[in-house]
């Protein structure tokens, strides 16, 4: 007797001039494949069908994940410190720091998208000089290889912490302005040790263990 195979995944694939494949899980569960411009399709599925279990935990982790709101008297966090929303009326969108507190002012105090965006557009304007801070203190070992220092780019993004290009951009997720510094230093270490090694093999722990030996419980704060 024979068992019916699993329904095959669906997903969105893109190819690009990469040499390796990936598999990631978007917030809403939805699963983006991405590949080299001419990997053969059944390699593809292949890859796919072996991370199966995989995506389907990541995809039950996303569903149980509580929705975020943006309401007068909802917690909000900022460099690891949990703040309380306090919503107003407001003829622009302000935001500002006050102790414990962080006062946002918006035209609908019960639009929570625009309280979300104001809040953003506030990280956002603390978060190039965090980031920016935390690389150049963190690269010096880096270009004593013969690394250049990358450009950040702060942006939002769906399913990665960070990221390095080859064409010198490091990309880092405006959502880690909720995390305490050594988890931003922590993610930061993680791309500049791509400079050396652009994989996650052997050597590319081997390095982070030289130049972060406690990245690991780093991690799992971010993980949490």
């Amino acid at each position: 007797m024979h068992r019916d195979s699993p329904p095959p995944l669906e997903y969105e694939l893109v190819r690009s001039r990469r040499r390796s494949l990936e598999v990631r899980v978007r917030v809403d569960g939805s699963v983006q494949v991405r590949a080299p411009l001419k990997l053969a399709a059944y390699r593809v599925e292949a890859f796919v069908d072996a991370r199966r279990d995989w995506i389907h935990d990541q995809q039950q982790r996303m569903a149980s994940r509580p929705r975020v709101r943006w309401r007068d008297g909802d917690p909000c966090a900022c460099l690891g410190e949990s703040l309380t929303l306090r919503v107003t009326a407001a003829a622009k969108a302000r935001v500002a720091c006050h102790g414990d507190e962080l006062h946002v002012g918006v035209p609908d105090p019960h639009d929570e998208a625009a309280v979300s965006h104001a809040v953003h557009e506030w990280w956002r304007g603390l978060a190039r000089a965090r980031f920016q801070e935390s690389i150049e203190r963190q690269f010096p070992w880096f270009a004593e290889q013969g690394h250049r220092l990358p450009v950040l780019r702060v942006k939002k993004m769906r399913t990665r912490w960070g990221s390095l290009s080859r064409r010198g951009y490091i990309n880092l997720s405006l959502a880690l302005m909720q995390y305490p510094p050594a988890v931003i230093d922590y993610v930061v270490m993680h791309e500049l040790c791509h400079l050396e090694h652009m994989h996650h093999g052997p050597a590319f722990h081997a390095l982070m263990d030289r130049r972060m030996p406690d990245w690991r419980s780093r991690k799992g704060r971010l993980d949490g």
